[in-house]
């Protein structure tokens, strides 16, 4: 049966759990080309396509989930929840900007060990906690809570993970591209969240 908006909430354990994973491969998309750190954000997609895959169509859901590479190992996300009731409907609600890339962390210049999630009470520490692996993160989670619950609603949720947003000296890898791809022309018909 399907539930209500109002009915989803974040499930703070798988959270907490999800971001633990992402965080134990954050060292490896840290963004610094100069500094030969090239990101490999499939490695933080792996995840999140792992974690949605139950819920996808493929396997009786509501998902739809495309990865869009255009430099290898550095792909996009776009996950799409809708209603099967509402199939035909345009309306959209896209949050765009959650990005799988970090800045760099030198583990010499923290208190804890930035490429371990560590968790102190009501505190997360690691690279990409806030900035924006949490974020990530959160939006999988979102996703997830929709397409278990089969929330009921007109308007389809967009969430675009993007790559590389965090340094620009290798072009042709995120949101720009995805723009003039018109992979994400759909943002036009709902408002966008960044």
């Amino acid at each position: 049966m399907a539930s209500l908006l109002q009915d989803i909430q974040l499930d703070e354990t798988s959270y907490v759990e999800l971001l633990r994973k992402i965080i134990g491969v954050s060292e490896k998309v840290q963004n610094a080309p100069s500094l030969g750190l090239i990101p490999q954000e499939n490695l933080v997609s792996d995840i999140v396509l792992a974690e949605l895959q139950p819920y996808t169509k493929e396997n009786g859901g509501y998902l739809t989930i495309e990865r869009v590479e255009f430099v290898a190992g550095r792909g996009n996300v776009i996950i799409t929840y809708q209603h099967p009731d509402f199939a035909d409907s345009e309306k959209t609600v896209a949050f765009v900007g959650s990005h799988m890339d970090v800045v760099p962390a030198n583990p010499e210049g923290w208190e804890r060990d930035p490429f371990t999630l560590t968790v102190e009470g009501d505190k997360l520490y690691g690279r990409g906690t806030t900035d924006c692996l949490g974020h990530v993160a959160l939006m999988t989670e979102l996703c997830k809570e929709l397409a278990q619950k089969k929330v009921r609603m007109e308007t389809k949720v967009v969430c675009v993970l993007i790559s590389s947003e965090e340094n620009t000296e290798i072009p042709g890898v995120g949101v720009e591209t995805l723009m003039e791809s018109g992979k994400i022309d759909f943002i036009k018909n709902g408002p966008v969240i960044w």
